[in-house]
Formats: structure tokens, sequence, C-alpha cells
């Protein structure tokens, strides 16, 4: 599968006459929107990275850390900071608390 992501992204480049990293990153996040749609009952933010050499990609559920004072305003998208601070101790507000979760096949 990794082979025929980075065979797209050089031939949409191409096609479209258009830097590669621009490519890579409309796939990162075609790709992330569409493993949103895992999560219907949910506003969850994810985020996909796609290895630029070998062409593997992985996919985050995704918290911004913000002010145990402000309280949560989006609970699927934010984790308050002395929560944050149990799983990474250095964490900041605007800093983001990352979970791997299962990559979306990419294909037909």
């Amino acid at each position: 599968m990794s082979r025929e992501v980075l065979m797209l992204a050089d031939a949409l480049a191409r096609e479209k006459n258009v830097d590669r990293e621009i490519v890579f990153e409309a796939l990162e996040m075609a790709l992330a929107s569409a493993t949103k749609k895992r999560y219907a009952t949910e506003d969850v933010d994810i985020r996909v990275s796609i290895d630029r050499d070998s062409g593997e990609y992985e996919t985050f559920r995704r918290w911004l850390v913000v002010p145990d004072e402000a309280g949560l305003q989006e609970p699927d998208k934010e984790i308050l900071q002395f929560e944050a601070k149990e799983q990474l101790a250095d964490i900041e507000v605007g800093d983001y608390i990352e979970e791997q979760i299962e990559s979306l096949a990419f294909g037909r």
C-alpha cells in the first residue's frame, strides 16, 4: 500500500504541475476527513502523517490542551491542562495530546 501512496503523489504532482508536498498534505487531509466519519456521534480532531520516503502513514486522534480555568468548550476535541499533565508532565496549553488509532485502508 505504501508504494501506491508514493506513486499517486508523484503522478498527481506531475499531472497537476504542483509541488509533491502539496499533494501529500492534501492526501493527509483527505484521509483525516474520511477517518472522522468513523466517529459519527463525536466531533473529533484527526491528524494523518504520511512518511514522504516510504509512503507509510499513521493516524492520530488528538485533543487540544486548554487552560483549566477555561473549561472544555469542545469536549471531543479538548483536554484540560491538569488532565494532560497526567500523561505528559511538560505539556503546555496549546499543545496536543495524541493517541494513535487505526488508519483507513488506502485504495479503492
